[in-house]
């Protein structure tokens, strides 16, 4: 296994154990808000989905992601506030969303066939390439394991948590 398979197949098993974390969400656990500083489900599932597709489209490739190219974002948030500028408001405008979850679903398919298509088409040495994101300068593996792969499964335990915390069933291990 080189490294372009080892990315594809954490990719890969990140967004299948995301898909079966939320496959069995009801509207009322999605909006559910949980007690402190948690997020609800539904925007934590929208910020893990649209995430990846918005750091591998707009940071690495330079182009705008599917949900603004292909309208995701118009069939997928039933309440759609403006993303804040202000890193302290972020809170907030978490809290606010709220989604449609079987577009969600199809959106998150959507992302994955997508960026497994592109993942398919480099090598080893096109991981190495230094990209230029909003934080610093990173190769492009970097990028894929911290702000898409690691991103996706640190949510997914989120999302299983407060699952939990609903009475439901979180992993389905």
């Amino acid at each position: 296994m080189n490294t372009v398979e080892l990315v594809q197949f954490s990719l890969e098993q990140a967004l299948e154990i995301l898909g079966q974390v939320t496959a069995d969400l009801t509207p009322e656990q999605a909006d559910w808000l949980p007690p402190g500083c948690a997020n609800p489900i539904g925007s934590m599932y929208w910020h893990a989905v649209s995430g990846a597709d918005d750091v591998v489209y707009h940071w690495v490739l330079g182009q705008d992601p599917l949900y603004q190219r292909q309208g995701w974002m118009d069939r997928v948030l039933a309440v759609a506030v403006p993303e804040p500028r202000e890193p302290e408001k972020y809170h907030e405008y978490m809290q606010a969303l709220r989604v449609h979850l079987p577009a969600l679903h199809e959106y998150a398919k959507a992302v994955a066939a997508d960026l497994q298509g592109w993942l398919s088409t480099l090598t080893p040495a096109d991981l190495e390439r230094i990209v230029h994101t909003p934080i610093g300068d990173h190769t492009v593996a970097h990028v894929l394991e911290l702000f898409v792969i690691w991103h996706i499964n640190a949510h997914c335990g989120e999302i299983s948590a407060l699952k939990g915390c609903q009475g439901a069933r979180g992993y389905p291990f």
